[in-house]
């Protein structure tokens, strides 16, 4: 059986990616059909990343081509406008995947635009109706995600992530860490009403956003955040093969990424 592979958030582009050449990842591509990249695979979240944003979004689709292997794109709040799609529902909607921004009110309650970001959400979801269905939801989300630009000077992405400076940077001011950490902790439970919700024959449903990789089991689904490929995220991939769903690690074998080792499996039929 063809094998669909889902994994999320390569942040191609940003400064502190684990991914400086897309040849890092072809072990990831390699004997798969079709991949889905769930969200924030490139940075195109400010008007003057826009340019750089597309033309690694080109590369990142010739280089799945290449490979031979169908690259399908979801949107994220770093990629709001890159495709026209928001979600998908695989294996006659056993499956469920999204990126998971559209979770939290504010779309990112511990980034330093937090409280922008929730006052374009709350005017995007008002301009909707308030609206209760999946679909104007996450268009609520991407139209909230496209405002961040007109909200207010933020800083561009630092160009010394990955230093101790640029750590100390991502975790100020003081709240963020804390503010993180309680997302994290929330993300299952308000994934799993998410999902009962929009997709209650769900079995499974895969976010990322959060950078949190991790599996949990909620109200009778299970709940898979792929993690990311930024710094201080474990790493997780979905294999769809027929009808069963498996959960693998992500390695790292010196530059480039592997399939690892299967850590859940789970029944679709």
């Amino acid at each position: 059986m063809p094998i669909t592979r889902i994994l999320s958030d390569l942040h191609y582009g940003h400064p502190a990616t684990a991914i400086g050449d897309l040849r890092q990842i072809t072990p990831l591509l390699e004997g798969v059909e079709r991949v889905v990249f769930n969200g924030d695979s490139v940075e195109m979240r400010f008007v003057r990343e826009y340019e750089q944003g597309a033309a690694d979004f080109a590369r990142l689709q010739a280089f799945c081509a290449e490979a031979g292997t169908e690259g399908v794109f979801l949107t994220g709040n770093h990629d709001p406008a890159l495709t026209p799609l928001h979600h998908l529902d695989l294996h006659e909607g056993a499956v469920f995947v999204t990126h998971g921004d559209a979770l939290f009110h504010g779309l990112s309650p511990w980034s330093r635009e937090a409280e922008a970001l929730k006052a374009a959400h709350s005017q995007c979801l008002a301009d909707a109706g308030h609206p209760s269905a999946l679909e104007p939801l996450l268009a609520a989300a991407r139209k909230a995600a496209l405002a961040i630009e007109t909200l207010g000077p933020f800083a561009h992405h630092h160009a010394h992530a990955k230093t101790f400076a640029g750590f100390i940077r991502q975790i100020w001011p003081p709240w963020r860490p804390f503010k993180m950490i309680e997302c994290w902790i929330q993300a299952p439970g308000w994934a799993a009403a998410f999902a009962e919700q929009h997709r209650p024959n769900a079995k499974c449903f895969l976010f990322g956003h959060t950078h949190r990789a991790g599996i949990w089991r909620r109200r009778g689904r299970t709940l898979i955040n792929t993690g990311s490929f930024l710094p201080y995220s474990g790493m997780l991939l979905a294999d769809l093969d027929g009808g069963e769903l498996a959960v693998r690690k992500i390695e790292r074998r010196g530059r480039d990424f592997y399939p690892g080792a299967v850590v859940r499996g789970v029944k679709l039929d």
